[in-house]
Parts: C-alpha cells; structure tokens; sequence
C-alpha cells in the first residue's frame, strides 16, 4: 500500500520529516514521521508549510510526488 510523507527541504537530518501529534507538529527522523494514507490528504497538509516536499513510499521502495 502506498503511503505519503512530507519532507522539509534544507533542514537537518534528524529533522527533515513531518510528525503530527494531538498537540501539534513537529519536525523529526522518518521512523517518526506521519505516514498519509491518501495524496490528497498529504496534498492538504504541504499546502500549510514552506519548503516542504511529498514523497510516496510503497515497502522499500520510495520516490518524489512533487
């Protein structure tokens, strides 16, 4: 099944990935990171941050959506 995640381009690596909370967002390590279920949603979600990328993950596979 494939799974969306927003990247921040230019940030650190151990905080490159979006990872949402009840609280808020944050900032952190792709084995933290918010894993959307739809490109919409993803979409929805980039269209709220700056410099942000959408990659597709599927297994170990991965590439760039935008």
């Amino acid at each position: 099944m494939q799974k969306f995640l927003i990247l921040k381009s230019g940030a650190v690596l151990d905080k490159r990935f979006l990872q949402k909370t009840m609280c808020s967002d944050r900032w952190t390590s792709v084995g933290f990171a918010h894993r959307f279920l739809s490109l919409k949603e993803a979409e929805q979600e980039a269209a709220q941050h700056e410099n942000v990328r959408i990659l597709w993950e599927e297994g170990q596979d991965w590439g760039d959506v935008t």
